[in-house]
Order: C-alpha cells, then sequence, then structure tokens
C-alpha cells in the first residue's frame, strides 16, 4: 500500500489513536465521537457508510469492536488515509473506494451486523457548498440521496441488524419517514444540545432493520458544561480514548 503524499495530510491525535486525514477537505468532528459513543456494538462485521479516514471504525473498535470492517469513501484521497488508519491500528477490514449507491461486490447482501453513517447534511442545491469539492461531497449531497444511503443500509443489514447515524434537526422528519419508508424502524433517538438551554445542534437516530414499532428518545445529551470545558458525559468518552 501506498501512503497518500504526506503534504496533503495531517497526522491528529485523538486519544490514544493518531488519525491520518486530508490536509483539506473533510475532516472529523466532535461529531463522529458521539455517533461513536451512541452506536451499538453488536457481535459481527460493521460497515461505515461514507467513512472519510475511517474514523469512526477507530473509535468503535477502540470501544471493543472487534468488526471486521468495511469502509465505503468515494473520495479517493479520504480512502487512501482510510486504508492507512485501519492498517496502522491493525484493525480487521477492507475499504472500497466507490460511490455508495453503486452496488458493492465485496458485500453480501444481509451480511453486516452493524452500518453507521455520518451522511453528508445540507440538501443538494441549498447553502453555501464549500469550494473544496471533497468537503462540499461531505457536506451536501451532491453524490448521494437520503434515500440511496437508505436503501443501501437495509440491503446490507441482516435481519434485525443495527443502523447508527446522526442528523442535524432540521432533517429530522425526512429522516424518521424515509427510514421507515426503507424498512428500518427507529428505536433509539438522541438530541445533542451544544448548552443546556440552547436548541439541539445534532441528532443521534438507532434503526433496525424490519424492527418493531417501539421508539426510545433518550435524555438529551449536552456537550458543554460551564466555560468551554466538556460535560461530564462527552469529557468521559473522552477520557475512554486515552
Amino acid at each position: 500500500m501506498i501512503p497518500p503524499p504526506p503534504e496533503l495530510v495531517t497526522a491528529d491525535g485523538l486519544g490514544r489513536l493518531e488519525i491520518i486525514q486530508p490536509r483539506r477537505g473533510h475532516r472529523f468532528s466532535i461529531d463522529s465521537v458521539l455517533l461513536a459513543f451512541f452506536a451499538p456494538l453488536p457481535p459481527g462485521p460493521v460497515t461505515d457508510l461514507g467513512a472519510g479516514c475511517g474514523v469512526l471504525c477507530l473509535l468503535l473498535a477502540a470501544r471493543g469492536q472487534a468488526g471486521p470492517f468495511t469502509a465505503i469513501e468515494i473520495d479517493p484521497l479520504a480512502a487512501d488515509c482510510c486504508r492507512v488508519n485501519l492498517e496502522r491500528h491493525r484493525l480487521a477490514g477492507r475499504v472500497c473506494h466507490q460511490d455508495l449507491a453503486a452496488p458493492i461486490p465485496e458485500l453480501a447482501a444481509a451480511s453486516q451486523a452493524l452500518v453507521i453513517s455520518n451522511p453528508p447534511f445540507g440538501r443538494a442545491g441549498q447553502g453555501r457548498v464549500p469550494p473544496d469539492p471533497a468537503r462540499a461531497r461531505a457536506r451536501h449531497q451532491l453524490a448521494l440521496a437520503a434515500a440511496d444511503l437508505w436503501a443501501t443500509a437495509h440491503r446490507l443489514l441482516a435481519p434485525g441488524g443495527r443502523l447508527a447515524l446522526c442528523l442535524p434537526p432540521r432533517r429530522l422528519v425526512e429522516g424518521l419517514a424515509g427510514l421507515t419508508q426503507a424498512r428500518l424502524t427507529p428505536k433509539r433517538l438522541r438530541l445533542v444540545h451544544g448548552r443546556e438551554g440552547k436548541p439541539a445542534s445534532l441528532v443521534l437516530i438507532e434503526a433496525v432493520r424490519d424492527g418493531g414499532e417501539d421508539l426510545v428518545v433518550e435524555p438529551p445529551l449536552v456537550v458543554y458544561g460551564p466555560g468551554q470545558a466538556y460535560g461530564p458525559e462527552v469529557a468521559a468518552m473522552y477520557a475512554a480514548l486515552e
């Protein structure tokens, strides 16, 4: 494996993890940490749809998920970073450089215990699109429609398999409807607030392929306490990575 050119990437610490990621374009954020600690850890294969540099796979492994992991990523530099990260951290898995909506020959239908995704937030044609193509694809639905993401997740998940994802609150109604239509039943939902008393900034969702209708809305997660310090729950997540 040929590593990506060093001038195009950075090496960033996340607790005990060292993560190679593109210098420009999409870079991981706290959303990945919150999603990885929200996700269930069922035994069996895991696929990250839109994996970027593979940070979600690394975080799930740090929590004890054994995999094997499959990372699907359309951006070539991010996919190269993902390969390096999985190899350096000795994760069993592979990286597929391709469009999520296309067939994935390496994965059999109904084979995955967990699918995880931090999908593009913005609707195509709405809001400011970043000039960097990789960052634009990561933030706006330029290369992937939400319906394709739900369909791919349903196709890959085994019966009773789990999907974990995050969405902005403005997309919640649309997301719940789309998941239900794709036979991915929302089972857990948690709102993330930057600070106490502020509107939610993120929604964490767990859905089950062909699950029942019961939905649990968990207590809100508040990221920051007084000042710039993380609240106790988020601080504990980062402490677990040390």
